[in-house]
């Protein structure tokens, strides 16, 4: 079953979903209906091209998802309902993520030849290069997108992520630990103002166990931040690894 995190891992988990701008086109607002206005004319760029420009200069795996009406401005087609997402989520921190809006299949959207044929991939796993790609439908099981995710990680990065994950797994316990900590010290100290004033031992004390809590989150945040990064291979051996899989 899915485990319950407090807020701290919470927004340690969150994915930072890119939204690259259409190239060549002045962009409007999303219209009701999922399209995205423009101010002139667009055209499909080749698929090749438009990995390219998703990719950036950005050289980590990429995880693209393709929004639906029905999943717009969710993460429904990449998570469960019914399982644990933690994998998922620590996962995609070694990743490029980027979303693209609904009106993509249309055959004149800049980035429509990504998702190509008759029943296209509602998301892929690629290396920057594309050199590998793993397209998933919307009922993908959880081991079909671990497996993707872990080739591609083993195709860009020079070393896996297992031991960082393992820490972080660590790190989200303990921050659960100090949310639930801090929330009743909080409510302690609002009743200890309310009892005997701001200016009571007691009241003290609170304020520096809030304190030294509050820093103990926020070195562990920062850690998490540092184990987001591993070295990637070079691109020849990250094309070479991606064509051995």
């Amino acid at each position: 079953m899915p485990r319950a995190r407090g807020p701290a891992s919470r927004t340690t988990l969150a994915i930072d979903w890119q939204h690259p701008a259409l190239p060549g086109v002045g962009q409007g607002a999303d219209g009701a209906d999922g399209r995205t206005t423009a101010t002139h004319q667009r055209e499909a760029m080749e698929a090749s091209a438009a990995h390219a420009y998703v990719a950036g200069e950005d050289r980590r795996p990429l995880l693209v998802l393709r929004e639906c009406l029905t999943c717009r401005g969710t993460e429904d087609a990449l998570m469960s309902s019914k399982e644990d997402n933690e994998r998922t989520y620590l996962l995609a921190r070694y990743f490029r993520c980027v979303k693209l809006p609904a009106d993509v299949l249309e055959k004149d959207h800049p980035f429509a030849q990504l998702f190509s044929g008759d029943k296209p991939s509602h998301l892929f796993i690629a290396t920057a290069d594309g050199s590998f790609r793993h397209d998933l439908e919307g009922t993908h099981s959880r081991r079909e997108l671990w497996d993707a995710m872990e080739k591609a990680l083993a195709a860009s990065y020079a070393e896996t992520p297992e031991k960082a994950l393992a820490r972080f797994g660590k790190i989200l316990d303990t921050l659960d630990e100090l949310d639930s900590a801090l929330t009743d010290l909080e409510t302690r100290y609002e009743l200890a103002i309310s009892k005997d004033g701001g200016d009571s031992k007691q009241v003290k004390k609170l304020q520096k166990e809030i304190g030294e809590k509050r820093g103990e989150k926020a070195e562990l945040v920062a850690e998490a931040v540092k184990l987001g990064t591993l070295p990637l291979k070079p691109a020849a051996a990250a094309r070479d690894a991606a064509a051995a899989r």
